[in-house]
């Protein structure tokens, strides 16, 4: 009776709910079941030569994921002439594969959903194909990356992590692989370019690359970036901007790479400081090209940049426009903001006619972005005149707060807009580059207010060393896929989903909570701060860390051999790693926090040489950039500050009242906070109407002024025009507003983004007894944490 309800539950779901579908597996064969491996069935996988290279890359990745689950290995066809198996998997593009498109022709497979979309696939079981096969499992793409995608569903679906090579995630052992019969789509995506930033890779992927797995060539080559690609279209990503530092050759000088790239369907760029797909760092030489100065060297820029553009133009790109200096930095030139928006102005315009001349006479198809990231910003804010079909992509500051999004004017152009997102960042006021603490929530938050506002044409997430940032980066990329599956309980849902995919059902629950608690301990203070920033409740920190280590090392000893060497990488390391960090500057006792520094070498060693027999050796690096953080502690004992007692403390998103407004409520976020969750008036593009509310009951023991401190997430407001104001209200009496908005770089946006808050303070007369205190937003993409009531005599929290 459970196969017939399965079978049932199958038909229901494909046939009325389409994409809210999934490929299932069985337990047992019914009724037509497609036999991938059965007893003596092990099915061919055949794929049309004339179809693209990707799709041939990806069976092949398929045909080693079968085994990888089952110890047996299907055949890769691609003579469909003769001698098939009788049960088969047949994938192919749409107008590629000749394959798919008798199946069309003959009435066997419906495309209609697919057919003509964006990065789209259906998986269907088919019965009597062709004479010579009884079954197949078609998977069918709308185009090169779709097919992919396709069969890399089905490798998820038969219990293959995405992770299974770069966080060496263990399948777990089938005997069977029966898929439910029906039909299944997906697709389009959520948002159109998808993809990561290799960055600040000098003490772990470069290093790794070039010694461990590929020292013939030294470098990240054309087999690192394969094993990169690979993981892309395994997560239904697309976009690649190549690291670029000193210590890596730049993408392009390595011939192979850019061929890799283009068989496995990646749409290559290049980061926001470097124009036209050049790496200028390893490319620009100063000697042979002269200064690298648009207003006196004008015509080697050009040649410059024209040179890459005859060389790969002919690629799947997308183009970075604009000036900035060789290595991030400021555009040369000097003058007046005035001069600086003209010469920039002239710079769009020779780009875009080398762009017409070399890639495609029809310009506004050419993808292209433009990212007013740190000093372009003001530029493009002061009169630059941006073309109409450029996507604008926004930055946030560096720290995961979105620094701006476009106006319900810009919300129109016809180029869209995008989003570049840190998640390890080198640079002011300090760096995190070591351990990945970006909570999910957060991302959510940011990219749902993203996404809301038109940002749905590039996410571009910097991963830096792509390993330790598995988790955010897979979350990132998920919720690009499909942001409409994702709502305030993101965090806990997609951690308890992870977990459950990766190490099994049973240990699924204490993961995705230890994983929980390890974002929400890191988010006031992340690990590579904890030098510069004072931590609240020191003490009650130390116990929440020290519990967590000890229930993920429980869990370590509680898991199968094969599964060891990923829970170190995704789970151990990071939690004793953030721990030790803790208790190298939090513990009141020398001697523990110097322990603590040599764990931390001790762990990182074990990472690096004993992990997965040594396979990933000089990755982890204890001390990035050699920051003061990173050396041994202080010989004396840290100094301990609490709130004083006698301050009252109130989460945010457990108010005793709560008053939604027309088009939006209130929203929960779960797992970001300093302390506990938080609470937006969501969506974000609703206009804000002055109706909603939230109220919170207390009583004070005595008469006297009291200071009304209100913690919220630092984010920014939405876009020009707009601030980040909130109105406090205590007994009905008149509203006091505050503008929590800061300017990135200025004093208190780093004592913000350091200590993961923006605290708004006002004062008031209070008596003794009983009180109501109201919160308003008066602009949207306020996010409220916590409210503190301190009374005159008690030292502020800080």
């Amino acid at each position: 009776m459970a196969g017939i309800f399965l079978l049932l539950l199958w038909w229901f779901t494909s046939t009325l709910l389409g994409a809210a579908a999934t490929v299932t597996l069985l337990d047992s064969p019914g009724e037509n079941t497609f036999s991938l491996v059965h007893g003596e069935i092990i099915a061919d996988l055949v794929v049309d030569p004339s179809d693209f290279k990707v799709v041939s890359i990806a069976a092949h990745c398929l045909a080693e994921d079968v085994r990888r689950v089952t110890g047996r290995t299907p055949k890769l066809r691609a003579d469909a002439t003769r001698g098939l198996s009788k049960n088969a998997v047949i994938i192919g593009t749409i107008g590629q594969s000749p394959l798919i498109d008798a199946l069309i022709q003959a009435g066997k497979l419906d495309v209609g959903a697919i057919r003509g979309k964006w990065e789209s696939f259906v998986i269907a079981t088919v019965r009597d194909p062709r004479p010579d096969v009884r079954s197949a499992l078609v998977i069918a793409g709308s185009d090169r990356r779709g097919t992919a995608f396709g069969v890399f569903e089905l490798s998820e679906a038969i219990g293959v992590s995405p992770w299974v090579w770069w966080a060496d995630v263990a399948p777990p052992h089938r005997d069977t692989l029966l898929i439910a019969p029906g039909a299944y789509s997906l697709g389009p995506p959520s948002v159109k370019y998808r993809g990561i930033f290799i960055n600040d890779e000098d003490w772990g992927l470069q290093p790794w690359a070039a010694k461990t797995y590929e020292p013939e060539v030294g470098d990240l080559g054309p087999k690192t970036y394969a094993r990169v690609c690979e993981l892309l279209l395994r997560l239904k990503a697309n976009f690649l901007w190549p690291a670029m530092h000193p210590c890596t050759r730049a993408f392009n000088l390595h011939p192979l790479n850019k061929a890799v790239a283009d068989d496995y369907a990646i749409v290559m760029g290049s980061s926001h400081c470097e124009p036209m797909l050049r790496n200028n760092v390893t490319e620009w030489d100063t000697a042979r090209y002269g200064g690298w100065d648009y207003e006196n060297n004008r015509k080697a820029l050009l040649d410059y940049w024209e040179t890459r553009l005859r060389e790969n133009g002919r690629f799947e790109n997308i183009y970075t426009l604009g000036l900035r200096g060789l290595h991030d930095g400021a555009m040369p030139g000097g003058g007046t903001t005035a001069d600086k928006v003209s010469r920039l102005q002239r710079v769009l315009g020779d780009q875009r006619d080398m762009l017409a001349r070399d890639v495609s006479l029809k310009i506004d198809q050419v993808p292209q972005v433009f990212v007013p990231y740190k000093e372009v910003l003001p530029l493009y804010q002061n009169g630059l005149k941006l073309p109409e079909d450029v996507t604008l992509v926004w930055a946030d500051d560096n720290h995961g707060y979105i620094r701006r999004l476009s106006t319900p004017g810009e919300q129109t152009r016809s180029g869209g807009a995008g989003v570049y997102y840190h998640v390890s960042y080198w640079g002011a006021p300090a760096d995190y580059l070591w351990l990945c603490t970006t909570p999910p929530g957060l991302i959510w938050e940011e990219m749902t207010k993203a996404y809301d506002h038109g940002a749905r044409t590039v996410w571009m997430l910097n991963v830096g060393d792509l390993k330790p940032a598995e988790i955010d980066l897979e979350f990132f990329l998920r919720m690009a896929w499909n942001r409409e599956s994702w709502d305030e309980n993101a965090q806990p849902v997609f951690l308890a989903d992870w977990a459950r995919r990766n190490f099994g059902p049973k240990p699924a629950a204490a993961i995705a909570a230890i994983l929980d608690e390890y974002y929400r301990l890191n988010y006031p203070v992340r690990p590579e701060h904890l030098l510069s920033t004072p931590c609240d409740e020191k003490e009650l920190r130390l116990r929440r860390f020290d519990r967590l280590v000890k229930k993920t090392d429980a869990i370590l000893e509680t898991l199968p051999p094969d599964l060891r060497d990923a829970f170190y990488e995704l789970v151990v390391y990071p939690v004793r790693g953030s721990a030790l960090m803790n208790q190298k500057f939090l513990s009141p006792s020398p001697a523990l926090a110097l322990a603590a520094h040599g764990q931390i070498q001790a762990e990182t060693k074990f990472y690096n040489e004993q992990v997965a027999g040594g396979k990933w050796r000089h990755m982890m690096s204890a001390n990035p950039r050699n920051q003061p953080v990173f050396q041994k502690p202080p010989a004396r004992p840290p100094t301990t500050a609490a709130p004083a007692a006698g301050a009252l403390s109130m989460e945010a998103e457990q108010p005793t009242r709560r008053t939604p407004q027309t088009g939006a409520d209130w929203h929960v976020i779960a797992g970001l906070g300093g302390s506990g969750n938080s609470v937006a008036l969501l969506p974000t593009s609703a206009t804000v109407t002055g109706q909603a509310a939230l109220e919170y009951d207390f009583a004070l023991p005595k008469t006297g002024e009291v200071t009304v401190m209100v913690r919220c997430i630092p984010t920014h407001a939405l876009y020009p025009g707009l601030k980040l104001r909130y109105a406090v209200s205590l007994d009905g009496r008149p509203p006091q507003s505050v503008d929590l908005e800061s300017m990135e770089g200025s004093p208190q946006w780093r004592t913000n983004v350091l200590s993961a808050a923006a605290t708004g303070i006002t004062r008031q007369a209070l008596t003794a007894g009983s009180h109501t205190l109201q919160l308003r937003p008066l602009d949207p993409g306020l996010v409220f944490d916590k409210i503190v009531i301190v009374p005159d005599g008690l030292t502020l929290p800080k």
